[in-house]
């Protein structure tokens, strides 16, 4: 993959970005909470044969810097946005992982007309899901131990909730010291807001003026009625199994299969409407 870097937003945000292929459809991969670009590796090469491809670094993550205190989704997406005009991208495909499903709805909600598709991975899961007492309170107090010591209960974090009992432990190893790497005002800041949209998670969906396209794995269950309430242009479910919330470094040939049929449908889709 080819590094790349470009200041945007008044020179306040600097992206590193991974850039490959050619076509006449951008694809653009955001990573989730904690990890970077890198993720991405095997789509980049597998997609770059068909569409222009570009995986970046979120700011605070990676080797991408921002001159900001506030690390929300919102800021994020006015990141994703303003790489999106700055790189004169047409017909962009976001896919985003994780907390960048998030970044990817609100990016989606400029309704910027250079947006055409987008593709979640392993996120909306819990739309209308109601949490027990218990499992607030046990959320409540895991909030309390990663702003005291980031370092080290953010991978507990990941060992009890983001892996299958299949998922290898080189894959667990490589999350977890990621994960522990990270800035800690970056990864607790951006986790804290991550909580904070997702009570509104459902409200968005309903502006969403896409069809929600999700690949999921099967280790926590997508609740699809949760989606139909509120997806009003409609949704698809693709699922993986027998992969923690990775998937595209677990079982990278089946995810990019999965992922080329969502990619197809869209473009068939288009299409159809065109005529």
């Amino acid at each position: 993959m080819i590094k790349n870097q470009i200041t945007i937003r008044e020179k306040k945000v600097e992206i590193n970005y991974f850039q490959q292929g050619q076509g006449g459809t951008a694809l653009l991969f955001l990573h989730g909470w904690c990890i970077d670009a890198m993720y991405w590796k095997d789509q980049v090469d597998y997609f770059s044969k068909t569409y222009h491809v570009f995986a970046i670094d979120l700011p605070g993550f990676g080797k991408s810097k921002a001159e900001r205190i506030n690390w929300t989704i919102e800021e994020y997406a006015h990141d994703v946005t303003a790489f999106i005009d700055a790189m004169n991208l047409e017909n962009v495909v976001i896919i985003g992982h994780s907390m960048a499903g998030e970044i990817m709805l609100q990016a989606a909600l400029s309704n910027n007309p250079k947006i055409v598709g987008v593709v979640g991975v392993d996120n909306f899961k819990f739309i209308d899901v109601a949490f027990t007492s218990e499992q607030i309170k046990q959320m409540t107090d895991f909030f309390s131990m990663l702003e005291k010591d980031f370092k080290h209960s953010a991978p507990v974090y990941a060992e009890r909730m983001l892996f299958h009992p299949t998922t290898s432990e080189e894959v667990k190893n490589r999350v977890k010291t990621d994960i522990a790497n990270s800035h800690p005002v970056v990864g607790h800041g951006t986790f804290m807001n991550l909580m904070q949209f997702a009570s509104i998670e459902a409200q968005k969906l309903e502006q969403l003026n896409y069809k929600l396209n999700l690949i999921n794995c099967d280790y926590f269950p997508t609740n699809e009625t949760g989606l139909q309430n509120h997806c009003k242009n409609g949704f698809q479910v693709e699922t993986i199994t027998a992969t923690g919330h990775y998937p595209m470094i677990e079982k990278p040939t089946e995810f990019n299969s999965l992922l080329e049929k969502v990619l197809t449908g869209m473009q068939y889709n288009c299409c159809s409407s065109s005529r």
